[in-house]
């Protein structure tokens, strides 16, 4: 797991490291908010941990752009009241708020569910973009039924064992044989 920690101060951002380390992971170090924006805009990373706040900014916008922009899950170390004023907003956008001190287990329990959360929004991904690619198809199979509906008069089942069957001749998807139906028509 690739973990960018992001502190002002470097004593902090070591003892960071340290737990990090301890739960059996790696980590590399930004000392402010503009630094850890160009390394995680230009590098992947799997968890980001602030610790809030940062010298350059509070350290939430960093935290929002994490993971709106990249998907990047975030960790923020912060002081109780902090925690307890924002954690309702912090978690409704994915952002895992911790008290500082920080205790050994809640810290890698973070990150496990960090790790987990990156996860899940990777795979909701690929499945929206997996629909988004059949709705597409679908569409362009309709279009087709359509075009030979009015062209040669056949029925939308006799249209969809045509497409079919152009697809099996031919060796191609459904939607390769509609968008070469689609084509013929528009000539």
């Amino acid at each position: 797991m690739r973990i960018l920690t992001v502190s002002a101060a470097e004593r902090s951002a070591a003892n960071i490291v340290s737990l990090i380390n301890e739960a059996g992971m790696s980590s590399a170090v930004s000392l402010s908010a503009s630094s850890a924006r160009r390394r995680i805009l230009d590098e992947e990373w799997d968890t980001v941990v602030i610790n809030y706040p940062l010298s350059d900014e509070s350290g939430l916008e960093l935290a929002h752009m994490a993971v709106s922009e990249t998907g990047t899950s975030v960790v923020m170390l912060m002081r109780p009241e902090t925690v307890e004023e924002l954690s309702e907003r912090l978690l409704s956008d994915g952002i895992i708020p911790v008290e500082k001190p920080v205790l050994r287990a809640v810290f890698r329990s973070s990150l496990m569910l960090a790790g987990y959360l990156k996860r899940i929004r990777e795979e909701n991904l690929e499945r929206t973009a997996a629909l988004e690619r059949k709705l597409s198809d679908a569409k362009i199979i309709g279009k087709a039924k359509c075009e030979l509906a009015l062209s040669e008069g056949l029925t939308e089942e006799e249209a969809h064992k045509r497409i079919e069957r152009t697809a099996m001749d031919r060796r191609i998807s459904l939607r390769d044989a509609a968008l070469q139906i689609i084509r013929m028509a528009g000539r």
